[in-house]
């Protein structure tokens, strides 16, 4: 059941009811916290049910009043969604075993730390609850601040109405292990309450210059979401890791839509979708992947994923189709004077020089990849691909030199 209304409820939460996130770089990508939002909606828990999808692979799990199991259908759905019941008068010693087991498995623990919806501003009165468990398991405490849920689904309505939130997530925070425990639990609970206040300020008067800062951060997130795709090592499908790409890049969208990393990076996920994808939604996925590499590097020439883009696009796309390899040398060599750093770019510069017969100069390239560090699978790879196609080359070389053996 939870499934199926996540399935609805994430795109619609990026699509409708988000205008914008920030400060994703202080969400960890694995490893454990207790998130402490600040609490104005019902809606509060589907939004970061959506964004955080995006963000981890481990579900969150949140505490959730113990009311809301008492319905067996209800209580079955919000299971699903990783509430965890907890009585708020009498937390008994099953509550701290779960909320162990989520803290040592990696997750991320949800608790809102007014224990009931305000309007938005000021926060309610904190309870310490959030920030004995994360004393006590050694873990952050990330604070994070929503701002305009409370007109999606205020207080009394049942359905949501037409409003935007938006979501500013705050620099970790840990307890000072220096103060005896009742006064670092007081101090740990205050110093997160002075950031939350200044969080939901944040997030209720957006800037431009935040917008540019938040949507760079998501198209990170989302480039890093693609290269662990690519790693042979990865713990999650591609499938998976593209669905949170696009998620990040929506996001990212709703705060700079121009920002150059961001097209570059939906241009790279296209191109991988269209690896799959039938022979007529392939031809419309790489024009547009074509399309946005070029309209990138008219704004920002010096850009080196939409070099490479292109230069791979026009060096695989058949002639017929508009590929020139011609083109894709002059876009490949660009790319490996760069990028000289990371052998995927000369890698692909060298099979460009030798679809357009340039085998000498390709096997100076090729010998450079082969002689770089090789730090991981993906890497490795890539090197044993160079040292087949040099091979080929000296036994072709040889052969040329000597034809009459």
């Amino acid at each position: 059941m939870a499934r199926v209304t996540t399935a609805v409820t994430r795109p619609a939460v990026v699509t409708r009811y988000l205008s914008g996130v920030e400060g994703v770089q202080h969400i960890p990508v694995d490893g454990p916290f207790v998130l402490v939002p600040n609490h104005s909606s019902f809606s509060d828990h589907l939004i970061l049910d959506a964004v955080l999808h995006a963000l981890r692979d481990t579900p969150s799990s949140y505490l959730t009043k113990s009311e809301a199991f008492d319905n067996t259908l209800r209580a079955q759905w919000t299971v699903g969604m990783g509430g965890i019941p907890v009585d708020r008068d009498q937390p008994g010693r099953d509550l701290l075993a779960k909320v162990d087991g989520v803290l040592n498995g990696g997750g991320a623990l949800v608790i809102y730390p007014e224990g009931t919806r305000g309007t938005g501003w000021p926060l309610l009165p904190f309870k310490d609850g959030a920030f004995r468990f994360a004393d006590r398991a050694r873990v952050p405490v990330i604070p994070v601040a929503l701002w305009g849920a409370q007109h999606i689904l205020p207080k009394g309505a049942n359905l949501p109405r037409s409003a935007k939130a938006r979501v500013v997530f705050g620099a970790p925070l840990t307890a000072d292990l220096s103060l005896p425990r009742k006064q670092r639990i007081a101090d740990f609970t205050e110093r997160t309450r002075s950031a939350l206040e200044t969080l939901v300020l944040t997030a209720a008067q957006p800037r431009s210059e935040r917008d540019a800062e938040a949507t760079a951060a998501l198209a990170a997130r989302a480039t890093a979401m693609i290269e662990r795709s690519l790693s042979r090592t990865d713990s999650q499908t591609p499938d998976r890791r593209r669905d949170q790409a696009s998620l990040l890049l929506r996001l990212g969208r709703l705060t700079d839509p121009d920002n150059p990393d961001l097209r570059v990076t939906r241009a790279r996920l296209a191109g991988l979708r269209a690896l799959d994808a039938s022979p007529p939604r392939r031809l419309a996925l790489l024009r547009g992947v074509r399309r946005e590499a070029e309209d990138v590097l008219r704004d920002h020439p010096d850009h080196l994923m939409a070099r490479y883009l292109l230069g791979r696009w026009h060096l695989l796309t058949p002639r017929q189709l508009g590929g020139r390899p011609e083109r894709a040398l002059g876009h490949l060599r660009e790319a490996a004077r760069r990028g000289a750093a990371d052998t995927r770019y000369p890698m692909a510069y060298a099979e460009a020089l030798i679809t357009t017969g340039q085998h000498a100069e390709a096997s100076g390239v090729l010998r450079r990849v082969i002689d770089a560090p090789a730090p991981d699978r993906r890497t490795a790879d890539r090197r044993q691909r160079a040292q087949a196609r040099y091979s080929e080359l000296t036994a072709t070389h040889a052969a040329v030199l000597s034809p009459g053996r």
